[in-house]
């Protein structure tokens, strides 16, 4: 239920909005104490300094975010630049039973 949302989010804002489409990656990685999920894509990326101005309701990556905190104890990483293309980053904590 917090991937689909970012796999959602690549396509329609990332790789829609970029003349040809693109790729979007995802990748996990266990280490001990710590799994690591990856979604990538090379679409058209964003400025995550700048505030959207279109007069939508944008509450997608903060919902996530917020339940991975509350869920999971973990954190997420939001990476992007313009014309390169959006990284999210989720890195779960894991314990030992």
């Amino acid at each position: 239920m917090s991937i689909q949302p970012l796999v959602e989010n690549a396509i329609k804002h990332g790789l829609c909005k970029k003349q040809g489409g693109g790729t979007v990656w995802i990748r996990t990685r266990r280490k001990p104490g710590l799994v690591t999920v990856i979604i990538q894509d090379d679409g058209a990326g964003f400025d995550p300094g700048k505030e959207q101005d279109d007069r939508k309701v944008h509450v997608g990556l903060g919902n996530v975010r917020k339940r991975i905190e509350s869920m999971c104890r973990g954190t997420m990483l939001v990476e992007s630049e313009p014309e390169k293309g959006t990284r999210i980053t989720i890195l779960l904590p894991q314990t030992i039973e």
